[in-house]
């Protein structure tokens, strides 16, 4: 998938994706705090505004989001 089209369906799963993160009593400010960025990064790439892979691995990993929500941009130069 190419990057816009990852922002484009994440823009669509954003609710889902902060909803999982209120389970976990996290906001934007704690993340951004945990894994060393600005929370409009957090922010940002949660809303699909951008592709942040230090986020995106971090929701992923360390945050537990599953990567069908998060619309990874693949490495591949298609």
């Amino acid at each position: 998938m190419k990057p816009l089209e990852c922002r484009s369906e994440r823009h669509k799963m954003r609710f889902r994706i902060r909803e999982r993160l209120d389970r976990q009593g996290l906001n934007m400010l704690e993340i951004a705090r945990r894994i060393g960025v600005n929370k409009n990064l957090v922010r940002d790439t949660i809303s699909g505004f951008r592709n942040n892979n230090r986020v995106l691995i971090a929701l992923r990993d360390d945050f537990g989001i599953p990567e069908e929500l998060l619309f990874m941009p693949s490495k591949d130069k298609a």
